[in-house]
């Protein structure tokens, strides 16, 4: 009995390796996406700058709040680091896209603020992001499209430290 239980252990640890998650170190690839005007786009800069991008469940709207607030008085937008918003509008399917958009929008007023939409959770499942589809997420990821962060959920203090300092890291490169 011992042994099976090893062997069941095993056999689960091999699935989650191979199946593989949005994690720390993982290189992404590109992903289409939708923006403002329902058009299809390759997501914007990825392999061209460092991103800082918000992947936001709208049924978890209030999640990161604080940390999102501080970004948009201290905007991220220069040659070498950007950011932006991208909406999974499939994780919250009783809320019609219209009213998502319309949210988006508010919540992107007086700011210089770029955001896109996923309609089909394409972003999550390409980049294997766990508990994306749940979240308001917060994931960074560098020129040669490796996450270097990311966060599924609510930020810690340190973890928002973590994210201003790669900021920096990679605004002082410029």
């Amino acid at each position: 009995m011992k042994h099976l239980t090893r062997l069941y252990v095993w056999m689960a640890m091999m699935f989650i390796a191979v199946q593989g998650f949005g994690q720390v170190g993982e290189k992404v690839g590109p992903v289409n996406v939708l923006d403002m005007n329902n058009q299809s786009v390759s997501l914007p800069m990825l392999g061209q700058k460092n991103l800082l991008i918000f992947y936001a469940d709208p049924n978890h709207s209030q999640q990161n709040k604080g940390f999102r607030d501080y970004m948009k008085l201290h905007p991220v937008h220069g040659p070498n680091v950007d950011s932006y918003g991208v909406v999974n509008m499939a994780a919250a399917p009783l809320i019609p896209n219209s009213v998502i958009r319309k949210m988006a929008r508010k919540e992107l007023k007086g700011t210089n603020g770029q955001v896109y939409f996923d309609p089909n959770e394409v972003l999550s499942s390409a980049w294997n992001l766990r508990g994306a589809n749940d979240n308001f997420t917060i994931i960074f990821v560098n020129k040669d499209r490796v996450i270097e962060f990311y966060k599924a959920g609510q930020l810690t203090a340190g973890e928002q430290e973590q994210i201003l300092q790669l900021i920096e890291k990679y605004e002082r490169d410029e």
